[in-house]
This record gives C-alpha cells, structure tokens and sequence, in this order.
C-alpha cells in the first residue's frame, strides 16, 4: 500500500454514513430538560445539606476551608457549586 492509497483511505473514513447514523442529535423535550433541571437541583441540596453537617476536622481532612465549606453550604439551590479547593 503506498502513501497516496494509505491517505486516501483515511480521507475517506469520515465520509461514510450508514443508516443507523443520525444526521443530527435529537433534542430533549421540555418535560426531560425540567426533569434533568430538577433533579440537578435535588443533587445540589443533598451535597450542600451533607457538606454543612461536616466537622472542621473532617473538612480540613479533605481539604476544604471550613469558611469555603460554610459559604458553598449558604448558596441557594439554584446556583452551581463552586471548586471547593
């Protein structure tokens, strides 16, 4: 196999599409992006709930200032949860 043939070849490869390939991404419903919203703010409850019943000892352990730990604790549910260290 020569160099051309081997290009060509790996050119080619992009360009095959069989029918069990989507020409495009289908797009959630309404009702699966509130549920995914939902339940992403049910998560951050549940972490926020359990970061603020940790000890400072248990938080230093891991790393985290009990300051940072007390103020991510504080944040409503709505907004996203920042890097901790």
């Amino acid at each position: 196999m020569t160099f051309q043939s081997r290009d060509r070849f790996t050119i080619g490869q992009d360009r095959f599409v069989t029918p069990a390939t989507p020409k495009h991404t289908p797009r959630l419903s309404i009702v699966r992006r509130v549920a995914a919203t939902v339940a992403t703010w049910r998560a951050r409850v549940a972490v926020r709930r359990h970061l603020a019943q940790l000890d400072a000892r248990t938080l230093r352990d891991i790393g985290v200032a009990p300051a940072v730990a007390a103020f991510e604790a504080g944040k409503p549910f709505w907004k996203k949860m920042a890097p901790l260290r």
